[in-house]
């Protein structure tokens, strides 16, 4: 179970609307911030798409395997509204994800 005690709100910043942070090396694990929402990412294995994704707000958890399914959550996570406007953003960040 991944579990997620530290959530603190973060105000909207005009200029950076998605960001993120390693969290730690193994297992690998990313914070995605997008507009007001926070983002838990565990990576099952460092060479593999393959984790889970947690939202702490509201404790909702999902798994993916691939690349394709975890836009296709994050897009559910931040509403199919909002989505168009941030997934470039989205795509880029993934690019310098350190996973294979």
């Amino acid at each position: 179970m991944f579990l997620c005690t530290d959530y603190s709100y973060r105000p909207m910043n005009e200029w950076t609307t998605v960001t993120y942070r390693r969290e730690s090396e193994n297992p690998v694990e990313y914070r995605l911030f997008i507009a007001d929402q926070t983002l838990h990412i565990r990576f099952d294995d460092p060479h593999t798409w393959r984790g889970r994704i947690f939202r702490p707000t509201d404790g909702l958890e999902a798994f993916f395997s691939n690349r394709a399914c975890l836009e296709h959550l994050i897009e559910g996570f931040v509403g199919r509204r909002v989505w168009p406007q941030y997934s470039q953003q989205i795509s880029a960040i993934f690019e310098q994800f350190q996973v294979n």
